[in-house]
């Protein structure tokens, strides 16, 4: 995977840091314009300018069509609508819970505001594919950013040693 289509937005988002306080080391970039089955969820090293790491990950499938998988993202802010939302988010406090070892979400702008009041949530998920799985599409989930239980692995490992850690889910131009 060609990790330059993140490059433009990760510039972006580290100025964005810079100016509010948050972690300028690293972040995740979520390109939701991606078809769920590429790997599409970077963890991105700012001191480096480069992906450590690229992961499928699920986005929120919607409330009516929560058993039909949806390849592209259509999002929303509102509670029960089990779709994603676009923006940054600052990832919160690690616990363990249904899914295993998790991560709260603080929505940062407006259009991703309610996350926490919603539940959605970085985790591991059995059902999402550890490797592309294109054409075919990643399983949806209510709204989390949700990656397979070995990414989790990894993005644990890391935001453990961080702080103020962004989320940007963003859709290119």
């Amino acid at each position: 995977m060609n990790a330059e289509r993140f490059r433009l937005r990760a510039a972006e988002l580290v100025e964005y840091c810079r100016e509010h306080g948050y972690n300028t080391r690293i972040a995740l970039l979520w390109d939701l314009s991606m078809h769920s089955g590429r790997r599409r969820l970077a963890l991105w090293n700012f001191d480096e300018d480069r992906a450590e790491h690229i992961f499928v990950a699920s986005h929120g499938s919607g409330s009516r069509r929560a058993h039909v998988p949806s390849a592209y993202a259509r999002t929303s802010n509102v509670d029960g609508s089990h779709l994603s939302s676009q923006g940054r988010a600052l990832i919160g406090e690690r616990y363990e819970g249904r899914y295993g070892t998790a991560y709260r979400l603080d929505g940062l702008d407006d259009t991703d505001s309610a996350l926490r009041a919603r539940c959605v949530v970085l985790h591991g998920w059995r059902y999402t594919p550890s490797f592309a799985v294109w054409p075919l599409p990643a399983v949806g989930s209510w709204g989390c950013p949700a990656v397979s239980r070995h990414a989790m692995t990894i993005l644990d490992r890391r935001l453990r040693d961080e702080s103020k850690v962004v989320l940007w889910a963003f859709f290119r131009p």
